[in-house]
């Protein structure tokens, strides 16, 4: 089992899917020409953006539930992080029962268990519905993916009735938690104006703009946004100020233009006007009299995605909790995700009952270098994955 889908993962590692960059295209191809033929999958391709291709791959084994299972094609970029890689991000590589690459955690050895865990299914399965519904652009804000899908609202999503998305359910160490909160986030920048003029005058100018940007960057350092209504499971939102910053001129020139950014990881229960009126007082109280300001929010979904929340008691979080017990021999504490997924649109959109994250890996090194995951957590996800879709089509 563990090599089978040690070597999936290694297939799919090592197509470059980075998003910004290449994107899904080629993984996409590679599952739907090679990988599903071969295991008698029904395939849809849904492009809703050229280029940037969502497959939805279903085995059906008669009257039933349907379950969909939902991992991303994309990986974020390898960065300016390519120097501290002790291996090809791009090839997986073993070292002491650990494999090393690029998506491996977050989330392609989640879709490889996904596709053998379908395929055990369609063999001997029960009877029902399951699909893999692999997606675009998670990376960066599902535009072209999971948002879209759930705007569009193929037929191949119409009768799921619940869905459980791979994303690494570990933090620091692996199946640590049943993920039922998603995160929304919501990034911003601030731009100020202050008087730009000879620095060798900077008496007579007040504070220039730079440095009364860092007064708003301390304020948002500290800042506590409102929750309207919390929700079942406890989470917390987060900020993070600092996430983009640029001004000033040249050297002798007093600064009068600064820009910074910022990011907030929202929870269930926030409002978009009541959590921007709050960002616009703290920065207004940040700035004062020393300039002016003006606050614009990014474009798309990365401006607000919303937070969302599974009921605990949903058919689907016992059907998982009962497939932990019997795979990791215990039942998972429910927890928030601490970051977004395509839960969110899901949810919304489609309104599909979706567990936020139950996959394997650690989120902790996603995103950076050397991402990596266990040999042996890739082997438990497609028993756990088989495991779920026998108790749901039972059960449901």
């Amino acid at each position: 089992m563990d090599a089978d889908v040690l070597a999936l993962t290694s297939r799919l590692v090592a197509v470059d899917s980075q998003n910004p960059g290449v994107g899904e295209a080629r993984i996409a191809d590679l599952i739907e020409y090679d990988l599903a033929p071969a295991a008698g999958f029904e395939v849809t391709r849904l492009e809703l953006v050229p280029g940037r291709p969502n497959l939805v791959l279903s085995v059906d084994t008669g009257p039933g539930p349907h379950l969909a299972l939902s991992g991303h094609l994309d990986t974020k970029p390898v960065g300016d992080s390519i120097g501290q890689w002790h291996t090809d991000p791009l090839q997986l590589t073993v070292q002491d029962g650990i494999a090393y690459g690029l998506g491996s955690s977050d989330m392609k050895g989640a879709v490889a268990a996904m596709l053998l865990a379908l395929r055990e299914h369609a063999a001997s399965g029960p009877s029902g519905r399951v699909s893999l519904v692999l997606t675009a652009d998670e990376e960066q804000g599902s535009d072209a993916g999971a948002k879209m899908l759930s705007e569009v609202r193929p037929p191949e999503l119409a009768g799921i009735d619940a869905m459980v998305i791979g994303e690494p359910c570990g933090i620091d160490e692996p199946w640590e938690m049943l993920a039922l909160v998603s995160r929304g986030i919501c990034c911003f920048e601030v731009d100020v104006r202050t008087a730009q003029g000879h620095s060798g005058l900077s008496a007579r100018l007040g504070r220039n703009a730079v440095m009364v940007a860092t007064d708003v960057l301390r304020a948002l350092e500290t800042f506590v946004p409102p929750i309207a209504s919390p929700g079942r499971v406890a989470a917390s939102p987060t900020i993070n100020a600092g996430m983009s910053a640029r001004g000033g001129v040249c050297f002798g020139t007093w600064p009068g233009e600064c820009t910074v950014g910022a990011e907030i990881r929202l929870v269930p229960g926030m409002d978009v006007d009541q959590v921007r009126a709050a960002i616009h007082d703290t920065v207004q109280a940040a700035v004062g009299d020393q300039g002016k300001c003006e606050i614009r929010y990014a474009d798309g979904s990365l401006g607000w995605m919303p937070a969302v929340e599974l009921d605990p008691a949903a058919p689907v979080v016992d059907a998982a909790q009962q497939s932990c017990e019997r795979v990791l021999g215990r039942r998972l504490p429910v927890a928030a995700y601490p970051g977004g997924t395509d839960a969110t649109w899901f949810t919304l959109g489609a309104g599909i009952p979706t567990i936020a994250a139950l996959g394997p890996g650690w989120l902790s090194v996603a995103h950076g270098p050397n991402e990596r995951v266990a040999v042996a957590d890739l082997g438990t996800a497609v028993d756990l994955y088989r495991t779920l879709m026998d108790v749901f089509l039972r059960d449901a």
